[in-house]
């Protein structure tokens, strides 16, 4: 074991958050290496004691999609090389089954509603609406739009968000068309309007440095968020990445992650993705159900390619060890096998 990793995570241990530099030197090692396990054991007996040893679930609903002139390189929809032709909506009846279907059992601690970087604000309204009518009141509804500004968010917040997922994702103005700055202008504009905030640290190609990745990190460090999550770039057919990070990689990721973020009170949650074992036992302790279109899948209904249900997802939690679930109203339900099955009974 290499002493400079040993003493950090003894410190970690001990109280002590790690600085930008150690998370740095953490990275450094190979993923499969004593010292990365080490954080990851680390990272999980952390994450689960400051969570009561609880998981979260969220869930996405895709709502419409069309070939997109934000033109991101890793993302299904880009104008210059989708395979998506024309557009297309989901119906007001649609939005309500797909809804009802993730929410009905109230465990789900929030559900994204996803859009295009270009979006019909009537409609989009209409949709929060038609979810916050048909989800339980302990689900809290999040967006997960457009750059947009504050006057609009403060709609949306009338019409029943309670909070945004808006990243500046690693490459933003490479491999994409969208400058960071106006990622950031959308973020505070969010925050203005009294929305919750989500980050995450995507898409994690195998070109990022620890350097790249800690940078990130230590922003969401200085600010007041409530989820903090970790994500690997998915190899889509089409785009033009086609490599990708192991699960084990991942894992160390997001086990340094979950140990920059013990400087912060609350203590956030941290969500991985996509949902996999390792990730829940070494730091992430929240995970995604999806449903509609995803930016990371070539179906029109990532339900029947890439996306886990509630019950996967919840099973999942369960593999994992995890002993509770949260709700978004903060109650917790506990996580058995006898109520995964009770659960998957009524379904």
């Amino acid at each position: 074991m290499d002493p400079r990793a040993s003493e950090i995570l003894t410190k970690v241990l001990e109280g002590t958050p790690p600085t930008k530099e150690e998370c740095i030197y953490l990275l450094g090692f190979r993923e499969w290496s004593p010292e990365a396990t080490f954080a990851r054991a680390v990272a999980n007996d952390i994450s689960r004691q400051k969570s009561g040893n609880t998981g979260v679930l969220f869930g996405q609903v895709g709502l419409e999609l069309y070939p997109c002139e934000a033109d991101c390189k890793f993302c299904s929809f880009g104008v210059s090389h989708t395979g998506f032709q024309g557009k297309l909506t989901l119906d007001e009846d649609t939005i309500r089954q797909k809804v009802h279907d993730f929410t009905k059992d109230g465990d789900l601690y929030c559900l994204w509603l996803m859009t295009m970087d270009k979006y019909d604000l009537d409609y989009y309204l209409k949709a929060v609406r038609i979810a916050r009518e048909e989800a339980p009141p302990q689900t809290l509804l999040y967006t997960n739009i457009g750059d947009t500004d504050r006057e609009t968010f403060v709609k949306l917040k009338e019409a029943g968000a309670d909070g945004a997922y808006h990243v500046i994702r690693l490459g933003e103005g490479v491999y994409t068309t969208i400058p960071p700055e106006r990622r950031q202008e959308t973020i505070d504009n969010a925050a203005g309007a009294g929305l919750a905030l989500q980050d995450c640290l995507e898409p994690i190609g195998s070109e990022h440095t620890p350097e790249e990745l800690m940078d990130h990190v230590f922003k969401s460090v200085e600010r007041k968020l409530d989820t903090v999550g970790v994500m690997k770039r998915t190899p889509v057919p089409g785009t033009e990445f086609t490599d990708e990070i192991s699960d084990l990689r991942l894992a160390q990721i997001a086990a340094v992650n979950a140990l920059a973020l013990t400087a912060l009170e609350p203590y956030p949650w941290l969500p991985i993705h996509e949902p996999n074992g390792i990730c829940l036992v070494s730091g992430s302790n929240s995970i995604c159900a999806e449903t509609g279109v995803n930016p990371r899948d070539t179906a029109a209904d990532t339900s029947a390619g890439r996306g886990l249900d509630v019950t996967a997802c919840r099973k999942m939690l369960w593999q994992a060890g995890f002993q509770y679930l949260l709700r978004g109203d903060g109650s917790r339900v506990e996580l058995t096998a006898e109520y995964i099955a009770k659960c998957e009974a009524a379904s």
